[in-house]
């Protein structure tokens, strides 16, 4: 609606309600004229304002989507680096107990073909001294023979 449209709208509801004939050029007509006025800057300042108070908003909140994404970065690393740590520790006690076992296996495993090994030198030696013993009977038959 235009200005004048919106003053002639004013000016027929007064007389309605109130019973007091307004020209458009009477002081109270001029009163709201000013009243518009003032509410038109005001309402134009409250819209700057909230533009204003909206991109403080969104500044602020931009902010807090940093820090909130550097702070998960933080706590999502060391995490990480807590569970590399652990699995470090699992995997070095494992290693270890694999190393153990296998050790206890080998050396279980190894030590039946070792004692048959001093059983078979030992029984070589045995062998050979008899044999340089009986050697040694020949020789003596054969020097006490002559």
């Amino acid at each position: 609606m235009a200005d004048h449209e919106k003053i002639a709208a004013l000016i027929a509801e007064i007389s309605r309600q109130n019973g007091v004939t307004l020209a458009p050029d009477d002081p109270l007509m001029i009163l709201q004229t000013i009243n518009a006025m003032l509410l038109g800057e005001s309402a134009d300042a409250q819209e700057e304002q909230l533009r204003a108070f909206k991109s403080e908003l969104e500044e602020m909140s931009n902010r807090w989507s940093i820090a909130i994404t550097d702070k998960a970065e933080s706590v999502l690393n060391a995490a990480l680096d807590a569970s590399e740590a652990a699995m470090t520790e699992r995997m070095e006690a494992a290693a270890k107990a694999i190393i153990k076992e296998v050790g206890e296996h080998i050396g279980t495993g190894l030590q039946k073909p070792l004692n048959d090994g001093r059983a078979v030198a030992n029984r070589n030696l045995l062998a050979s001294g008899l044999t340089l013993f009986a050697a040694l009977v020949v020789l003596a038959a054969a020097l006490f023979h002559h």
